[in-house]
């Protein structure tokens, strides 16, 4: 397990790669933006979680690690207002996927720095203002019966609904049916990466974000 903080943008990588198999995997990666409305709790909450992550690559305290992170997501899936996430299955593909998963959320969080004071610096903030904290979750998981409840969570949500507050709830809830048995790698990223600063609208507009979407609808 290794830990990264790049001058402060990250509070912690939390990424666990054992032998990769030739076997059946997929990949599952989610991004929230979430909008704290000025409040810092949720992002000193996500920090504390992090930072209380176990040192050790047991399934059962992984498992009790996302459990937690999950149920501080799941009280605030109403204030994800932009987000991503991706589903592959395809085994050739999904490991992949992960990869560049990391490679991007590295490259785009070097360009923001970390900024506590009033006074920014346009290199690396375009914005002052700390309007939201974004949390991304990335895993590397063999197919098979273990996961068919977590599969089926994920194979039901409708087109139509990929971007909704219902389905990053779904999403969420589908971290509780991750068997940490059959998991090749994870990943944990907060953005900043100090629990006292934030993340503007300004930002999210800056080059490597174009990709997030507007997360529009009801958790019903």
């Amino acid at each position: 397990m290794a830990d990264l903080n790049r001058r402060g943008f990250l509070a912690s990588l939390r990424e666990v790669f054992s032998s990769r198999s030739d076997g059946d995997l997929f990949f599952l990666g989610i991004q929230a933006v979430i909008n704290v409305y000025g409040e810092a709790e949720l992002r000193r909450d996500i920090h504390r979680i992090l930072a209380e992550a176990p040192e050790t690559e047991r399934p059962l305290e992984k498992s009790v690690y996302y459990k937690r992170i999950a149920a501080v997501l799941r009280e605030h899936v109403p204030s994800i207002e932009y987000g991503y996430w991706d589903y592959l299955t395809d085994a050739d593909e999904a490991a992949g996927e992960f990869d560049d998963w990391l490679r991007e959320i590295n490259a785009t969080s070097a360009t923001v720095e970390e900024e506590l004071g009033e006074e920014i610096d346009e290199g690396f903030r375009l914005s002052a203002e700390k309007d939201y904290v974004v949390v991304t979750l990335l895993f590397l998981l063999e197919h098979g019966r273990e996961h068919e409840t977590l599969a089926r969570m994920l194979d039901t949500i409708p087109e139509e609904r990929q971007f909704t507050p219902w389905a990053f709830a779904r999403l969420v809830d589908a971290l509780n049916y991750i068997d940490f048995e059959r998991a090749q790698a994870d990943a944990t990223f907060i953005h900043p990466g100090s629990d006292e600063d934030g993340f503007s609208w300004t930002d999210m507009r800056a080059p490597g974000w174009e990709y997030l979407r507007p997360v529009i609808g009801t958790v019903d």
